[in-house]
């Protein structure tokens, strides 16, 4: 699975959201932007799908800035993985199968469906058990939480 830059930011852009909540400031598109070494169109254009995702709200004015809606351990992971790129892996992609023909030849017997979305099931389900004030610690200790709060068969 690849990551795409508007999650990989997109989330990035909301911890900083959540960063300056905790010192009780509101972010500002040029901080935000600073921070993470994106231009200010990016960070706005991500600042405005979390809004749209009302993950955020926005404050006008000469001190305005970004904020959160709810506080950040009530933001889970997989809704705002899932709001900013869908789910990993969606049983109706198999109706548009990029092949010579119109659906995937397999669409009535396919084995490697079930593995996709296995996975698909698995990743939402540890991305819920994270929320955005667990990723506010460090990573050392979000690493520890981690290990000590799910289970893996490795």
């Amino acid at each position: 699975m690849k990551i795409t830059a508007q999650e990989e930011y997109g989330l990035r852009c909301l911890l900083q959201v959540a960063h300056q909540a905790s010192k009780d400031e509101l972010a500002s598109l040029e901080g935000i932007a600073g921070a993470e070494h994106i231009t200010t169109d990016y960070a706005a254009k991500l600042l405005s799908l979390l809004r749209q995702g009302n993950f955020i709200e926005s404050v006008r004015g000469k001190n305005g800035g970004y904020k959160l809606v709810k506080p950040p351990e009530k933001i889970y992971l997989d809704e705002v993985i899932r709001f900013l790129s869908g789910e990993l892996f969606e049983s109706q992609s198999c109706q548009q199968f990029p092949g010579n023909d119109l659906q995937c030849v397999h669409i009535s017997c396919c084995s490697i469906r079930s593995v996709w979305l296995s996975i698909s099931k698995i990743l939402f389900s540890i991305l819920k058990q994270v929320t955005l004030k667990d990723l506010m610690e460090k990573e050392d200790l979000l690493s520890k939480y981690l290990k000590k709060q799910l289970v893996f068969n490795a």
